[in-house]
């Protein structure tokens, strides 16, 4: 049966990001943030235990034909599938409800009523395969967008970016304050970040990847700014301690930072998405689960580097993966 479920969205004039969320269990107001937070924190999201669950939905796609015929269907892996999915949407909309809920209504809206066909069986396990892995190639293209804008390389929506431009929206008007105001309503992930990309690039932001930490950020102001905000240690702040490790910020250090951040573009430039039953990667692919293992790896690798507790050798090794 579909549900109501879906965010509610709302762009204050002071930039604020309001929404709510219509779950199933009830009405969730989510944390006010703002279109420039909310790209940054995706672009940064640990997809690792989630990545796990979906590798297993696709590895056991490939055992739905019996005995390798197409037309005889293994009800029992099928059943599986749909049991896992179920099993994950439920798990996200308590650990991370946003996700869980809009995982949940993309779901109601693609997978086709059960016709009686044999096709049936196929045509879904490949839409639970596209929507669960929609979130992770989202994220990609995140990367991907805020990587060109740091290079000031313009962004293509005649060509790679033109779904941004052709983005459809639903606008419902609701009571407030004596009054109506004007929201937004999602029941896609991909659409909720879509519309955030739109606004996120209107803006012209100045992406920048910090010289401390490595990870991308947006200065408060239009002076040069090399470093971020971020905690770092001991309660300060990249920006606070940058002054005192100036002589650390050396042409290594930078050296780490950006080998990370052009492995990370590599890396996820081979994750696997087999839709097709059987099909095997090839030797250069990476499942999602390995992209995410790689990443933690090499996360963990450059943070120490530049806490000064591992060597600049040991980090490029644990980083660089041809």
């Amino acid at each position: 049966m579909k549900t109501d479920c879906g965010v509610y969205v709302t762009i204050a004039p002071d930039g604020t990001l309001k929404r709510d969320l219509a779950a199933v269990r009830g009405k969730i107001p989510l944390e006010d943030t703002t279109v420039e937070d909310e790209i940054i924190t995706f672009s940064e999201l640990d997809f690792g235990p989630y990545a796990e669950v979906v590798d297993l939905v696709i590895t056991s796609a490939a055992f739905i034909p019996h005995q390798g015929r197409l037309e005889d269907a293994d009800m029992n892996v099928f059943q599986f599938i749909q049991d896992t999915t179920i099993d994950l949407v439920t798990t996200m909309e308590q650990d991370a409800p946003m996700f869980g809920t809009l995982t949940r209504a993309m779901i109601e809206d693609c997978i086709p009523e059960d016709d009686g066909t044999g096709l049936y069986v196929y045509t879904t396990t490949a839409q639970i395969i596209s929507i669960l892995t929609s979130v992770m190639y989202l994220q990609f293209e995140v990367n991907d967008i805020l990587s060109d804008l740091r290079h000031g390389i313009p962004i293509d929506f005649e060509g790679r970016y033109d779904y941004l431009r052709m983005q459809e929206l639903t606008q419902v008007f609701e009571p407030d304050s004596g009054g109506l105001v004007s929201r937004y309503y999602f029941r896609s992930i991909s659409d909720y970040y879509y519309f955030l990309l739109v606004h996120f690039i209107s803006g012209k932001p100045n992406v920048v990847l910090c010289e401390c930490c490595g990870r991308y950020f947006i200065p408060q102001t239009k002076r040069k700014t090399l470093y971020c905000d971020r905690e770092l240690k001991n309660g300060k702040s990249c920006k606070a301690l940058a002054p005192a490790l100036k002589h650390k910020l050396d042409a290594s250090r930078k050296k780490v930072i950006e080998e990370f951040d052009r492995a990370k573009q590599r890396m996820y430039k081979r994750y696997e998405r087999t839709e097709t039953f059987g099909e095997k990667p090839a030797n250069k692919n990476l499942s999602y689960n390995e992209y995410y293992q790689w990443l933690k790896r090499a996360t963990d690798a450059r943070d120490r580097y530049l806490a000064g507790t591992l060597s600049e050798m040991d980090a490029l090794k644990i980083i660089d993966v041809k």
